[in-house]
C-alpha cells in the first residue's frame, strides 16, 4: 500500500511539476521509504482513528472539563500509540473523565484514544504518560535518572445557581523503584531521603533554593527533585 501510494505521488509529480514548481530533492527518495510514509501520513493512519467515537462536554474559555484552561483549542501533539509513533495529532486531555480525545484529520470527529494502547503523548504542556494503576495519565515535570517527579490532575464539575464550574486539584508524586510517594510540601523530600536530611536541608538553604522558592512552589519542589535524584545515584 505505501509503496502503491509513492508511485502515484510520482507520476502526480511528473506530470504537474512545472505548474506547480515542485522538485524531486523535496522528497528524498533516496531514504528510507517507511520514514517518508510516516513523516506525511501518520496523523491519517489507520490505528488511533479505531477508537469509541466521543462527544465533547459543555464547555468554555476558562470553564471546561481539559487539562489546559484559558483556550479551547485543540494542543497539537505527538503520541507514541502501540509502539508507533504520530505527528500532528490534535489532542485534549479531560481531566474529569480522565480520557484523552483525538481529531480526526479529515473529518474532525472526536476519537477517544485506548489508554491501554498508549505510550506518551507529547504536548506543548508537557509530556503524558498513561497511569499504571488507575484511569487517567501523569504529566511528568522532571525525569531523572533515578526518580520522576509527575502531576495527576483531575476536575470535579460543581453546579451553582444554575451556572456549571470546575474544582480542580492537581498533586504531584514523586516515582522512584516502582514505588509512588506524594509530594506534598519539601518535607516531603526529608521524609523520603531520611540519610541526606542534613544535605537537603542545607541545599535548601543555599542562595539559588532561595530564589528558585521565591519562583513558586512547584519549581522549588522540581528544583529538590533534581537534587534528590543526584543523591539517590552517589
Amino acid at each position: 500500500m505505501k509503496r502503491l501510494t509513492l508511485i502515484t505521488l510520482l507520476i502526480l509529480i511528473q506530470i504537474k511539476v512545472y505548474g506547480q514548481q515542485y522538485s524531486l530533492k523535496d522528497f528524498n527518495l533516496e531514504g528510507d521509504i517507511n520514514s517518508w510514509y510516516s513523516t506525511r501520513f501518520d496523523s491519517v493512519n489507520i490505528k488511533p482513528m479505531t477508537g469509541v467515537l466521543a462527544s465533547l462536554a459543555s464547555q468554555r474559555p476558562k470553564v471546561n472539563a481539559f487539562f489546559t484552561e484559558n483556550t479551547l483549542d485543540w494542543m497539537k501533539a505527538s503520541i507514541m500509540y502501540d509502539n508507533q509513533r504520530y505527528d500532528n495529532v490534535r489532542i485534549k486531555y479531560d481531566i474529569e473523565q480522565q480520557l484523552a480525545y483525538i481529531s480526526h484529520p479529515l473529518n474532525k470527529q472526536t476519537i477517544t484514544l485506548d489508554q491501554k494502547l498508549v505510550n506518551w503523548v507529547k504536548t506543548p504542556a508537557g509530556v503524558f504518560k498513561p497511569k499504571n494503576d488507575a484511569t487517567g495519565y501523569y504529566l511528568i515535570i522532571f525525569e531523572g535518572e533515578q526518580l520522576s517527579l509527575v502531576k495527576e490532575s483531575s476536575k470535579r464539575l460543581v453546579i451553582q445557581n444554575r451556572e456549571f464550574d470546575y474544582a480542580r486539584t492537581d498533586e504531584l508524586y514523586l516515582l522512584t523503584n516502582n514505588e509512588k510517594v506524594r509530594i506534598k510540601n519539601k518535607k516531603s523530600y526529608l521524609k523520603q531521603f531520611p540519610t541526606h536530611k542534613k544535605d537537603i536541608k542545607k541545599f535548601m538553604r543555599s542562595q539559588e533554593s532561595r530564589e528558585i522558592n521565591r519562583m513558586g512552589k512547584e519549581s522549588f519542589l522540581i528544583h529538590l527533585a533534581k537534587y534528590c535524584d543526584n543523591l539517590s545515584i552517589q
